[in-house]
């Protein structure tokens, strides 16, 4: 448990990683953010490509060994994503004379008619404008999340059905909900490993000139895979001795042992023991398959809305990009992980029927389609950036007072007027011609301070805005420009003063959005979703014991694999495609880069909390309506045979074929047994 618990850890790591280091693997290779996507669909395409090894997972012997190489090309994977680096170093040193160049501009630049501008994205095109792409290195990552993929598989077919198989009944809900709490960790590392690594520098030990704030910064995004995969390998190995099962009484892994002892004479269990016949007891099975399409689509509806979840905080919520990683990955590990221990502590403890299981889902799915019914209607306004809305719904920058600015192709560098709610793209977009470092209520005699805001003035774009809605300054502003350092100044001598200089134009900006007071809506959000999110990882556990215990035991890594292929074919693949196409269809401003649109930089709020609310909400309640059909057929499924075990100890041997045929369900895990099998049985009394 503690070698399977480190390398749960290690595996969860890998993923988070190589999203959290995504949009700068979209900057070093210049791609789109669809085509980031398509690079790391590698991983559920291997795990689609695994159902050719379906027919060996059935007849596998020592699983913990095939686990261990599948661990093996997940390391191997690893070391091949970071190649790239090696093959092709990015030329991010500058030339003295270029540092020179920056120096004697910086007073300029990025305004208004510069000649330098920091965030221009006019370099990443080749001669012909188009995007510079490496297609090599792409191609190799690509091969890498594949490889990564492909153990991904194994280690969760074999892991969990091995696990469970060689653990009590009573102690498997207690296991499961210490591995999934381990799933849960490894995420956490991971973005704490691609923090680390992106805030060195891409060749580290140089210095660029230039820190990450600038846009041109690329930070270490190969350094996390090494790490990651020499830890694979390092625990994969001791794996590998593992036996077939262990030497404890009473465990799946026992009782299957035995069974094929009793059956071994019996060519028509050989029979059934076949590829075709297992898949075929899997498609029969009412309670598994019900259960299978329930994990179809919830698993669609929270990847969709997992994946988005901390660009819905960031643009929902006016919280930066960081800051909303932080809180999605709070929101969601603290809560699951605390909903899975308590869940696994108190299934082993009561020892639950898989009615009661089953119908609890069933509460918990209703739970969840009323809070994200009611949540949808919790958000704050969109922020909108000064420009003409076209006919298609998108903003146009471009207007008459920032024609003669030449602005290049940049990133999004957004500037707040000084009336506190109109926002301009950039200071060169807003027509700005000269910037000022200022700190806000700074008194006289005080030091500067490094974290001055920038102040940008003389802008044609702001004092154009202010003329169109004729906006009056923020009552912030008027503390920092008139009464800069004072205190106690009551309310009318800010009105006072607003009036005094309201014919005066407004033509000066802040760096940053304009501030918007969502605190109290977020928090009530954040606190909502943590509740949520424990109750509902609650079901989990019993869910998945459930899945574990209608089938028979020889058919549960076949199983396990079974729902990984399919999910990642049918929910984790097309989940995240189907919520950015619902997503961009809402976008209002789009990031252009060689003449392309790229990535979004601003959604309309409203449609994007009802898009991604309502969208999740209508797709798990068809879950619903198969877990309620998950709740009708498990009448009569035993959870924990240790106590039907324990009943039968007392009785005598049983020669009447009906009785066998129930001992033999009882080993067998199932709720059926197939009918050679009884066919067989009835030919002759079994203890």
């Amino acid at each position: 448990m503690v070698l399977y618990g480190i390398l749960v850890i290690i595996q969860s790591m890998l993923f988070t990683y190589l999203s959290a280091t995504l949009s700068t693997l979209e900057k070093k290779f210049g791609i789109k953010s669809k085509e980031a996507a398509y690079i790391m669909s590698g991983n559920e395409i291997s795990q689609f490509l695994f159902i050719f090894a379906l027919p060996f997972i059935v007849k596998a012997k020592r699983r913990p060994l095939w686990t261990s190489l599948g661990l093996v090309c997940t390391g191997i994977g690893c070391f091949l994503m970071a190649l790239p680096h090696w093959l092709s170093p990015v030329a991010e040193v500058l030339e003295l004379e270029e540092l020179e160049f920056q120096r004697n501009h910086s007073s300029t630049a990025g305004l208004c008619g510069s000649v330098y501008h920091p965030a221009s994205l006019e370099g990443s095109c080749d001669a012909e404008g188009n995007r510079n792409i490496d297609l090599v290195g792409l191609i190799i990552v690509f091969i890498g999340i594949v490889l990564t993929g492909i153990g991904n598989c194994v280690f969760w077919s074999f892991g969990i059905a091995y696990l469970d198989d060689n653990s009590g009944h009573g102690n498997s809900p207690i296991m499961l909900s210490i591995t999934y709490t381990f799933r849960l960790l490894g995420p956490t590392l991971g973005f704490l490993l691609a923090s680390f690594c992106l805030k060195t520098f891409v060749n580290p030990g140089v210095d660029p000139g230039y820190d990450e704030t600038d846009p041109r910064w690329v930070g270490a995004w190969w350094l996390g895979y090494p790490i990651i995969g020499a830890l694979i390998l390092v625990f994969a190995f001791p794996l590998a001795f593992f036996p077939q099962r262990l030497p404890k009484e009473g465990t799946d892994a026992d009782r299957k042992e035995k069974e094929d002892l009793m059956k071994s004479g019996l060519n028509e269990f050989m029979n059934t023991n076949s590829f075709r016949a297992s898949i075929m007891r899997l498609l029969k099975n009412k309670l598994f398959m019900y259960n299978f399409f329930s994990s179809i689509f919830y698993a669609f509806a929270f990847m969709g809305f997992g994946t988005f979840m901390p660009k819905y905080i960031e643009f929902q919520f006016r919280i930066t990009g960081s800051n909303s990683s932080t809180y999605a990955g709070g929101i969601g590990t603290g809560s699951k992980a605390m909903g899975l221990l308590i869940s696994g502590f108190l299934i082993a403890k009561f020892k639950p029927s898989a009615r009661f299981l089953s119908g609890y889902s069933v509460v918990l799915g209703l739970i969840f389609f009323g809070v994200l019914i009611a949540i949808s209607t919790l958000g704050c306004p969109t922020s909108m950036v000064h420009g003409t809305m076209g006919e298609n719904g998108i903003i146009d920058i471009k207007s008459s007072c920032n024609n003669e600015c030449e602005c290049p192709s940049s990133r999004l560098e957004p500037i707040c007027s000084k009336d506190g709610t109109t926002n301009f793209y950039s200071p060169c977009q807003a027509g700005c011609l000269s910037k000022r470092s200022f700190t806000p209520n700074k008194k006289e005699g005080d030091e500067e301070d490094p974290k001055d805001t920038l102040v940008f003035e003389d802008c044609s774009c702001v004092q154009e805005a202010w003329n169109q809605s004729n906006f009056k300054y923020s009552r912030d502003w008027i503390l920092n420009d008139f009464f800069p350092g004072q205190e106690h100044i009551t309310d009318d001598l800010i009105t006072a003063k607003m009036e005094e200089v309201d014919p005066i134009p407004i033509d000066s900006a802040f760096k940053g959005w304009c501030p918007v007071d969502c605190g109290n809506v977020f928090a009530t959000f954040g606190i909502t979703m943590f509740v949520v999110m424990i109750l509902g990882s609650t079901g989990r556990i019993g869910n998945m014991l459930v899945a574990l215990r209608c089938i028979e035991i020889r058919d549960k890594s076949l199983s396990v694999a079974f729902n990984v292929i399919f999910l990642s074919l049918l929910a984790m693949l097309p989940g995240p495609v189907v919520y950015g196409f619902l997503i961009d269809n809402i976008c209002i401003l789009w990031q252009e880069e060689c003449g392309e649109p790229t990535n979004c930089l601003l959604y309309d709020s409203d449609q994007l909390r009802l898009v991604l609310m309502l969208t999740t909400a209508g797709i798990m309640f068809i879950g619903v309506l198969f877990d309620i059909g998950v709740w009708y057929h498990s009448k009569g499924l035993v959870i924990f045979y240790e106590e039907e075990d324990t009943k039968s100890s007392s009785n005598e041997v049983r020669h009447d074929s009906k009785d066998d045929v129930q001992t033999m369900e009882r080993y067998a895990s199932s709720l059926s047994i197939n009918a050679s099998c009884k066919n067989a049985l009835a030919a002759g009394p079994t203890h």
